[in-house]
């Protein structure tokens, strides 16, 4: 039985809105901020668009990180303070956190305002601006790796990085690239859905489904798509390359997530 978890996000919504399509709001509210650049550390990200449509475009993004900030995002991740409470509940934990601190959400912002500018200068479609999305956060842009493989999570057995977090690691394993792709594509006003499933050991998200989209799938709709609430999602495979929008493994189909939480704007 799938725990459908209802989060409304708009104070958020309204405030990355502002960031991401008015620079002179941008520009007022960062003068609100501390400057940050004397302790910034840039990260460079490139990844090319992997169109159902053949369309042709490439991302090139450098952002810049206080590592302090990122050192206190992670000092208050709940899956770092949390041992004892469940995964659902850690992630609410987490996107309170982010509604108390809106600054947590600033690059991620920066990432959604950056594809919207390119893909309106070169014409690109509503799905293939989805996609290239979706190849932001695949690999090879941001590698796949295991919590216990990495020394700045202290090799946790399972932690669900903050959208920050993953940025700056320039990896994560299937939760943190799901929920850094939830976070961009709920930004840019999208309904989505955090996947999981203990069952198969796995993390993924939908969006909202547009029914013109359907002969543009990767993979059969009845695989791919599922409804909460009178909605209709597409499943988006956040980890490996080469999947596009409606694409999944063939080892398991969307019905296998029997965890959906869902967050809407």
């Amino acid at each position: 039985m799938a725990f459908i978890i209802l989060f409304q996000f708009a104070v958020i919504v309204l405030l990355i809105y502002l960031l991401i399509s008015k620079d002179k709001e941008v520009k007022s509210m960062a003068s609100l901020l501390p400057d940050t650049r004397t302790k910034s550390k840039s990260i460079t990200y490139s990844w090319k668009l992997d169109s159902a449509r053949k369309t042709k475009l490439k991302g090139h993004l450098t952002l810049w990180f206080n590592p302090e900030e990122i050192e206190e995002q992670r000092m208050n991740n709940p899956f770092a303070l949390y041992s004892n409470h469940d995964t659902e509940d850690k992630l609410r934990k987490m996107y309170f956190y982010m509604l108390g601190n809106p600054r947590t959400l600033m690059h991620a912002a920066d990432v959604v305002k950056y594809i919207n500018r390119e893909c309106s200068r070169n014409n690109v479609g509503e799905l293939d601006k989805l996609q290239f999305v979706l190849d932001f956060v695949q690999e090879p842009n941001l590698r796949y790796n295991y919590d216990h493989d990495c020394a700045e999570i202290q090799h946790s057995r399972e932690y669900v990085r903050f959208p920050d977090e993953t940025l700056y690691d320039r990896n994560g394993d299937c939760d943190c690239k799901a929920f850094l792709a939830a976070t961009l594509f709920h930004l840019m006003g999208y309904n989505v859905l955090y996947l999981l499933s203990y069952k198969i050991g796995h993390a993924a998200i939908c969006i909202e489904y547009d029914q013109r989209w359907q002969a543009l799938l990767q993979d059969s709709p009845k695989d791919v798509t599922t409804e909460v609430d009178g909605r209709k999602y597409v499943y988006c495979e956040t980890t490996s390359d080469n999947f596009r929008i409606g694409g999944i493994s063939p080892e398991y189909t969307i019905k296998d997530f029997e965890t959906k939480i869902e967050l809407r704007g």
